[in-house]
């Protein structure tokens, strides 16, 4: 496989070289260990920096339960697109000998490596992604007795590839009435995938781990004598995991980079998608969407992509609104989100929406005649500005104590000073106290606003006194993720 051409930069990348991966054979018949990360870092988890990345990422795992993982990991590019894979009972991949699909010539591929169109952190087994809350037992079951699978906890992106792969059928697809079918290839590897990768990963045994994936992982990481071996490719880099492990309503969502993209897995496509008269799934990215900090009540929009792999025009729905998407062309649908909040301070909030995808020919004689792709939808949000404010009254004599007018409003957490005002002033100058020695000074701070009253104390007849509202007007900003710097090359 090429390199890429990296449209931000327009350099090509540097060829990859790394240590293989597991064959994905092993889900039929496992043997040693893989070795990836063999050469790098091998930790006890105990007191290591290491396990506390491990641990940040555990944390962060449980956000990403419902983003679909169709893919195989394979940084050393040992597949062939369109070679022919069966997904066993047990769910994990096997290969076949058989090319269900030919790629149709593209040029070199051009990747921006700006654009994340994919993030995910979970459980790997061998090559196969595995959801944080599945069972792992069926995936470590496989094989003969005393073999050994390699489990690993991941962090991945994808960046935007802007000459993606299509696919035909080769001569192995078969038909027998409506149904079509390649040996015994339930999926073929579909379109290379560039990104970088972060992976912690351990060995076990046959039938040694049961449970929930992600509990079975964090027991490991917990325990005093765990041994992780540390991967990084591609230059991945994750913000807000410090965030993540902290906890909380207003974590922030996970920001993947990704400095040097290289091939690390390809796209699993059902053998159907290049039967006759088929028509697979639009790509949709990014997945999830992002919304970032939206004050509640106000509406934001996103773009996402859509990559048409069939080659018939389509029109997609979204809401009330129609796209027209060319063959095998894309483009940019926006999706909007008006988000609520039930609190003042900054709120982490998912949903789900769907996009529906028909031909526009709607007498194709296609299969299926509609496809309606999940969208994951992430957002921060809470009241979009916020007024505190205090009533301050020295009341009436002839040395009245200033100093005790001497007030600091700061704002609530998540939230940051844009205005400091004086509100209703009256003063015994008989008016706004701008005269007879009177003044009220409002000083902005970092944190929000510092007020002060300055008045006459020497009049011997008549009452003085200082009396005004302060109001500080708050806006919302969460709290920015700290850059733990989890790429480590």
């Amino acid at each position: 496989m090429k390199a890429p051409i990296m449209s931000s930069s327009g350099v090509a990348l540097r060829a990859f070289r790394m240590l293989a991966l597991a064959s994905l054979l092993l889900a039929a018949c496992p043997g040693p260990k893989d070795p990836l990360g063999a050469h790098d870092k091998s930790v006890g988890c105990k007191d290591s920096p290491e396990c506390g990345k491990a641990q940040q990422l555990l944390a962060a795992a449980s956000a990403f339960g419902n983003v679909t993982h169709e893919y195989l990991l394979d940084p050393t590019s040992s597949l062939s697109p369109g070679r022919g894979i069966e997904r066993t009972p047990a769910g994990m991949w096997s290969v076949t000998p058989t090319a269900c699909a030919d790629a149709k010539s593209r040029p070199e591929a051009n990747v921006e490596a700006a654009t994340i169109d994919f993030s995910f952190v979970g459980v790997a087994v061998d090559s196969t992604l595995v959801g944080a809350d599945a069972d792992i037992t069926p995936f470590v079951s496989v094989g003969a007795e005393g073999s050994t699978h390699t489990v690993r906890l991941v962090a991945m992106a994808f960046v935007r590839d802007k000459d993606p792969q299509f696919f035909k059928g080769t001569d192995a697809i078969s038909y027998e009435r409506d149904l079509c079918s390649c040996g015994r290839a339930t999926h073929f590897v579909g379109s290379v995938k560039y990104g970088g990768l972060l992976a912690y990963e351990m060995t076990v045994r046959k039938g040694e781990a049961h449970g929930r994936a992600l509990d079975f992982v964090k027991a490991r990481v917990a325990a005093t004598d765990a041994s992780l071996h540390q991967t990084s490719v591609g230059g991945l880099e994750v913000e807000g995991l410090e965030a993540a492990l902290a906890g909380g309503t207003s974590a922030k969502p996970l920001t993947f980079k990704v400095k040097n993209p290289v091939p690390i897995a390809y796209a699993a496509y059902p053998v159907s998608d290049v039967c006759k008269f088929a028509f697979p799934a639009p790509e949709v990215t990014p997945m999830p969407v992002d919304f970032g900090v939206v004050p509640a009540d106000r509406e934001a929009t996103r773009l996402v992509h859509v990559q048409n792999r069939a080659s018939i025009d389509l029109t997609a729905y979204y809401n009330d609104h129609s796209f027209s998407l060319p063959a095998e062309g894309s483009l940019d649908i926006p999706l909007a989100w008006r988000p609520s909040a039930q609190t003042a301070i900054c709120e982490a909030q998912t949903r789900e929406e769907t996009l529906t995808f028909v031909p526009t020919n709607r007498d194709a004689p296609v299969v299926p005649k509609q496809h309606t792709v999940r969208v994951v939808e992430r957002v921060q949000t809470g009241n979009g500005s916020i007024v505190r404010r205090e009533h301050i009254d020295t009341g009436e004599a002839r040395r009245p104590d200033y100093a005790a007018t001497e007030r600091t409003l700061t704002c609530p957490k998540d939230y940051v000073p844009s205005a400091c005002r004086i509100e209703k002033p009256e003063c015994g100058d008989g008016g706004n106290c701008s005269r007879g020695g009177y003044s009220i000074v409002a000083d902005e701070t970092a944190e929000g606003c510092k007020v002060k009253c300055k008045g006459p104390t020497s009049m011997l007849t008549s009452s003085n006194y200082c009396r005004f509202d302060v109001a500080l007007e708050c806006t919302l900003r969460c709290a920015p993720a700290k850059d733990l710097g989890v790429a480590t090359r």
